[in-house]
């Protein structure tokens, strides 16, 4: 596994296509909810039934795989692997450390997009690399689609003397929330997000898991970043995920399939901020963030 920070700095990686239907849509969203979703509840019906079915934003985590690794086909038989000039990394190695989602507007249910990807930094950690990904989505008429900002930590890969890494999670306010949701994850759950993308084998691998230094395989990411959006979007915003404007979460630890994900909402200045922790594990925080709704306008990323 290689980085070369003055190479991969100016990086621009190929522009992709991508391609989805209503059952990409559905199969993602499923892998949200999980086996034990009840269809006979009509607020969760919109999330897996073709009519009236509702996209959330999150669905754009799908399209990017990690650094630009997209095509037209939904579900790859193999892991891409990671190889430009400057830039070779090896799956097991990566973890989400930071995701930033911009909606510039709704995410169709069937549709086009074409997507340009930039290295817009590499900051040194001491003991690892954290790439900072950019990936702009535009649709068939060439309008902005959404704003996937992705800083990827490449274990091992640090000390190189770069510049550290600026952004701080936010911390826990001082005082208790003004919403409490509880959403459980299934034991089930790793494997089906597989399916929409993900392929890193430390989410379903045992020994590919202890290998990258976890005591066993851990949900994805972008499964834990979805579900907390589901649930912040059905609470706040009466299942409304078009209200979505703006989403950032620092990833602060692992899920494991089957764990009740609490998360804590508070509001002020125009924002939610939010914490999601494990209770059984002591409270043991997982994903920290903030939410902003699109009536105030589609905010520019942050780098």
């Amino acid at each position: 596994m290689t980085v070369d920070p003055a190479r991969v700095r100016s990086l621009r990686l190929p522009a992709s296509t991508f391609v989805w239907s209503v059952r990409d849509v559905l199969q993602y969203q499923l892998a949200l909810l999980g086996p034990d979703a009840d269809p006979v509840d009509p607020r969760q019906l919109r999330y897996l039934h073709e009519d009236d079915l509702v996209v959330l934003p999150t669905f754009a985590m799908t399209v990017p795989a990690v650094f630009g690794v997209a095509a037209a086909e939904h579900y790859h038989p193999e892991p891409p692997e990671i190889r430009f000039p400057g830039l070779s990394l090896r799956l097991g190695r990566l973890l989400h450390a930071r995701q930033e989602l911009v909606s510039h507007r709704p995410v169709p249910a069937r549709g086009e997009l074409r997507t340009e990807t930039t290295i817009d930094a590499v900051h040194d950690t001491g003991n690892a690399a954290v790439l900072v990904q950019r990936t702009e989505a535009v649709g068939p008429d060439d309008q902005p689609l959404f704003t996937s900002v992705c800083d990827i930590r490449a274990a091992g890969e640090g000390g190189f003397g770069g510049p550290g890494y600026p952004h701080r999670r936010p911390r826990r306010p001082d005082r208790e929330p003004d919403l409490v949701l509880h959403v459980p994850t299934q034991p089930q759950q790793a494997l089906l997000y597989r399916m929409c993308g993900d392929r890193n084998p430390v989410h379903v691998v045992p020994a590919a898991a202890t290998a990258a230094g976890f005591e066993r395989p851990f949900l994805q990411g972008g499964c834990t970043y979805g579900m907390v959006a589901k649930a912040i979007v059905d609470a706040v915003w009466d299942g409304d995920p078009d209200a979505l404007g703006r989403y950032v979460a620092w990833f602060t630890g692992v899920v494991f399939p089957g764990d009740v994900l609490r998360t804590g909402i508070w509001t002020g200045d125009g924002e939610l901020e939010f914490h999601t922790t494990v209770p059984e594990r002591r409270d043991a925080p997982v994903l920290s963030g903030t939410v902003v709704s699109r009536d105030r306008g589609t905010p520019a990323p942050r780098s």
